[in-house]
């Protein structure tokens, strides 16, 4: 089956099908999304509950649309390139609207040590700089970022003791 996507044009009152399942593929052309991301788009463009429910069927039917999928993409993506510890990973899953059993599943399945990760950042965070300001300015960075207190303070106790050389 060909897709076809036409040429955006308003609609006047609720979307259709035709309009709204247009709708999700121009959004899922520019990037993957999960379906509480796309059903809350085309909800704001206008397309009522039935609608939408036809269209996401439609999209699962030709997996263009796998929220597992999804996770692991997005979770691997945040690991590697934010360096996010599995924590922080939990809850951008969560505000994608992800379940959190799909979050946990994904998330245990992540191979990286979160205090190897930690450290050379870490030790690029602080400079060689151990005075209170920055370690207490590190230790907000990393917390936001998921990792536990414990994680940071094993981290920074080998970087200060000089156990640690990149």
């Amino acid at each position: 089956m060909v897709i076809t996507i036409r040429k955006y044009k308003k609609p006047e009152g609720p979307l259709g099908y035709d309009a709204a399942k247009d709708k999700a593929l121009r959004l899922l052309a520019f990037r993957a999304h999960s379906e509480y991301e796309l059903a809350d788009k085309l909800a704001h463009a206008g397309a009522p509950s039935e609608v939408i429910d036809e269209v996401m069927e439609f999209l699962r039917e030709y997996n263009l649309v796998d929220d597992r999928i999804y996770a692991e993409r997005l979770a691997r993506d945040l690991q590697n390139v934010k360096k996010f510890a599995k924590h922080r990973i939990i809850a951008e899953l969560s505000r994608k609207g992800i379940s959190r059993e799909i979050a946990y599943e994904v998330t245990e399945e992540l191979d990286a040590d979160e205090e190897e990760m930690l450290l050379p950042q870490m030790e690029k965070k602080l400079g060689g700089d151990f005075d209170r300001k920055s370690r207490d300015r590190a230790f907000r960075y990393f917390a936001a970022r998921g990792y536990s207190f414990d994680d940071i303070k094993r981290a920074f106790d080998r970087i200060a003791s000089g156990e640690y050389d990149d």
